[in-house]
């Protein structure tokens, strides 16, 4: 998910590692790249009807939700940087490349799964292709916020149990936050 969404790095000056400030609403001094417990606040599923939120938020929508994995994220300094992460089953050993335009946002730019199945269960041996993008700002030394969207194509799968998309390709939008561990 993601995510990661999703999922996120940044591109750096000194005033913006520094903490100038004027990258989140809090305090940023502090901030540093390392391993962050990421969750999800809120999910906004454009390919099921809802259906996905359950995946991203599964104790409802009122209920922030853990990533299963912590995530690594870099220092300003070390930008670009490419690597895998690990979301939450299905999405583990997502490749991501991440970079910043600003010196304060964290960028990941699609980042592709070519492969993901959606559940046997629902689903049968369906699987699509998710494209990952997403942005993560730090708003304090220890803590940042975001966003990814999540774009669904390619639903495929021999035992004819692919679900009907409410649009090809579709988006999940999620809103972040991760906090250091």
């Amino acid at each position: 998910m993601l995510l990661f969404l999703l999922t996120l790095a940044c591109g750096a000056d000194k005033d913006a590692s520094e903490g100038s400030g004027s990258a989140g609403s809090g305090d940023i001094e502090n901030w540093s790249g390392g391993d962050f417990q990421f969750q999800t606040m809120a999910v906004d599923d454009g390919c099921l009807g809802g259906a996905n939120e359950a995946l991203f938020m599964p104790e409802g929508p009122a209920t922030p939700h853990d990533f299963e994995y912590l995530i690594y994220i870099p220092d300003y300094g070390d930008l670009p940087e490419v690597y895998t992460i690990d979301l939450r089953k299905p999405f583990v050993e997502m490749p991501v490349r991440v970079d910043s335009d600003d010196g304060m946002t964290y960028q990941v730019r699609g980042s592709v799964m070519d492969d993901v199945e959606l559940g046997s269960t629902a689903y049968g041996d369906c699987a699509v292709t998710m494209t990952v993008d997403a942005d993560l700002t730090p708003v304090s030394g220890s803590t940042a916020e975001g966003s990814a969207t999540i774009t669904i194509s390619d639903p495929r799968g021999d035992d004819g149990r692919c679900p009907v998309f409410d649009a090809q390709p579709c988006t999940v939008e999620l809103e972040l936050t991760a906090t250091k561990e």
